[in-house]
């Protein structure tokens, strides 16, 4: 009986001690720090991802790597536009020119009637363009475009944020309909809807996908007329170091204290 005593006495510590890691996790966990992969964002620029004629303005251009976690970022043919896309860095809101080719591009604010909603900070902004790489119909404004980034290494989470989505089943992981997303295959969608819903004018959405080497993104859709236009930020999530180290502590003296009572025992 008092080896069956013993038993018990240890398993009810067992059970305070997984309680009281809960409780542990719960306070230590919800914070991750989160890193947005973009250069620093006084830094108005375009990444050379490939488009016919390069950059329009050599003094303003960065290849993919000098980026933090990308490899590369290569632009694909857009089945809605059928061309190749530019991309920029752009602080949303603001005007640069881009006149290194005598184009005397402006890539200005997303659209003059977004200016009241147009969120802060840096963006990736697709550009559309004609097949020969010159600007397309809206003058670089019409921001549609597909893009292949590959990472440096696998991302455990990663948070795609998008802003002003207005069209069904054009933006987010192609393809939409097919069995296979362009994604690698480890990697889970474990927050949000792909492809990314309709929205309201100015509207902010996001995705989380989990272990990511490589992903491609389609943005926007080109029409007729004007079409759809959206931008985004990629955002490595971190978890914070003080949950592993709590949890290994909380484990240390669990055993510690098993050992001491088996000891008396």
């Amino acid at each position: 009986m008092k080896s069956l005593s013993t038993f018990f006495r240890q398993s009810t510590a067992v059970a305070s001690l997984i309680a009281a890691s809960t409780v542990t996790v719960g306070l230590m966990a919800p914070s991750a720090s989160a890193i947005t992969l973009l250069p620093p964002q006084d830094l108005e620029t375009e990444i050379d991802v490939g488009v016919t004629g390069g950059c329009l303005d050599l003094s303003k251009c960065i290849l993919p790597s000098s980026l933090s976690w990308i490899e590369s970022i290569e632009s694909l043919v857009d089945d809605t536009s059928g061309a190749k896309s530019r991309l920029f860095v752009d602080i949303l809101g603001t005007e640069t020119i881009y006149d290194g080719s005598g184009s005397g591009l402006g890539i200005a604010d997303l659209k003059k009637k977004d200016r009241g909603t147009t969120p802060g900070g840096a963006w990736f902004r697709p550009s559309e363009t004609n097949a020969d790489g010159s600007v397309g119909e809206e003058q670089g404004q019409l921001e549609v475009g597909t893009y292949k980034f590959t990472f440096t290494k696998l991302i455990p989470q990663l948070t795609i944020k998008y802003f002003d989505t207005e069209s069904t089943n054009s933006t987010g992981v192609p393809n939409f309909i097919a069995d296979m997303l362009d994604i690698n295959p480890e990697a889970m969608l474990i927050s949000g809807e792909n492809p990314v819903p309709a929205g309201s004018d100015g509207n902010v959405y996001y995705q989380t996908w989990t272990d990511v080497s490589f992903i491609t993104l389609k943005l926007g859709k080109d029409t007729a007329s004007t079409g759809d236009g959206v931008d985004f930020q990629l955002i490595k999530d971190v978890p914070e170091p003080g949950t592993v180290l709590g949890l290994a502590a909380l484990a240390m003296a669990g055993a510690f204290g098993l050992r001491k009572r088996n000891k008396k025992a």
